[in-house]
C-alpha cells in the first residue's frame, strides 16, 4: 500500500512514522508548500518519498491523508476523490463550505471510493452517530484551551483580542458550528467533526473558551434525543510541537489509517 501525506508539521509527522512501522505500507509519499519540513520528516523515516506539487492525482497512491489547512483539504481532497483515490481530512471545518461538501460527496456518489474522517480529539463520536439513526434535540460543545492553544486565531486577529492577557477563564465565542469553524479553523476542527456527525453545522452550538489557569484542551459534548442523554469530557495534552494541537487528534489519524490498512473497523 502506497500512502500520500499532505502536510508535514506536527500531525503529519506523528501518522507518518507510526505508517514508517506498519507492514502494510509500502511507501510514503510525504508533500507540503514548506521544502524543509519535508526534508526533516524524510530523515525520521525509512520509507518516505517526496512528491512534487501538482502530482497528487497521479501520484498512484491509495490514499491521501491531508494533515495541512482548511485550504490544503479544499484544494487537495476532491482533487483526490475525482481521480479515483482515497482520502482522509483532518481538517474537517473545511466541510462549513457547501461547495467544497457537495464536490467530495459527488464525487464519493460516482466512484468506488471511501473518505475517512477520524473523531480527532474528542470522544463520544460513536455515540453520537448512533443517536442520530433516531432524532437528536440537542447537541452542546465546549471546548476550553489555554491561551498558547488559541494564539494566531482568526478570530482574535481580526478582534485584537490578546489571550496572554487573560487572568480568568472567559468565554471567547458562543454560537453555532457554523460560525465557530470559521472564527477557529485551526483549534476547533471537533466542532465540525461534531456537526457532521450529528445534527449539522447550524444546529450544533458551540462555545470556545480561554482559561489561563488550565494546561489542556478539553472538549465537552453533551447530546439529548430520543436515545436519553449522553456526556463526554475529553481532557488533551497539547502536541509537543504545537499547543494548538491536541495529541489525541493525531493519534486518531493513525487508528483509522490502522483500520483502513487491515480493513478491520471497529466501533464505526
Amino acid at each position: 500500500m502506497k500512502i500520500l501525506i499532505l502536510g508535514c508539521g506536527s500531525i503529519g509527522t506523528v501518522i507518518a512514522r507510526a505508517a514508517d512501522e506498519m507492514e502494510d505500507i509500502e511507501e510514503i509519499l510525504l508533500h507540503d508548500i514548506d521544502r524543509s519540513k519535508i526534508d526533516t520528516l524524510m530523515s525520521k523515516i525509512s520509507r518516505g518519498k517526496s512528491l512534487e506539487e501538482g502530482d497528487i492525482a497521479s501520484s498512484g497512491a491509495d490514499i491521501l491523508i491531508e494533515a495541512a489547512s482548511q485550504g490544503a483539504a479544499k484544494e487537495n481532497i476532491p482533487v483526490a476523490l475525482e481521480s479515483g483515490m482515497d482520502a482522509m481530512i483532518l481538517s474537517v471545518g473545511a466541510f462549513v463550505d457547501l461547495s467544497f461538501q457537495n464536490r467530495c460527496y459527488s464525487a464519493l456518489k460516482d466512484r468506488d471510493i471511501n473518505l475517512l474522517i477520524p473523531s480527532g480529539s474528542i470522544a463520544g463520536i460513536d455515540a453520537l452517530k448512533a443517536a442520530g439513526c433516531a432524532s437528536i434535540d440537542v447537541v452542546r460543545l465546549t471546548t476550553t484551551k489555554p491561551p498558547k492553544g488559541l494564539r494566531g486565531a482568526k478570530y482574535l486577529t481580526d478582534e485584537k483580542i490578546d489571550v496572554d492577557r487573560m487572568k480568568e477563564k472567559t468565554v471567547l465565542y458562543s454560537g453555532p458550528a457554523t460560525r465557530a469553524v470559521q472564527l477557529f479553523p485551526a483549534n476547533v476542527n471537533v466542532a465540525a467533526t461534531v456537526s457532521l456527525a450529528g445534527i449539522g453545522f447550524d444546529r450544533t452550538q458551540v462555545q470556545v473558551v480561554c482559561d489561563p489557569a488550565t494546561d489542556v484542551n478539553s472538549h465537552q459534548l453533551y447530546v439529548k434525543g430520543s436515545f436519553g442523554e449522553m456526556e463526554s469530557v475529553t481532557r488533551n495534552r497539547p502536541s509537543p510541537d504545537n499547543p494548538r494541537t491536541s495529541y489525541l487528534a493525531s493519534l486518531s489519524a493513525v487508528s483509522a489509517l490502522k483500520s483502513y490498512a487491515r480493513k478491520i473497523w471497529i466501533s464505526v
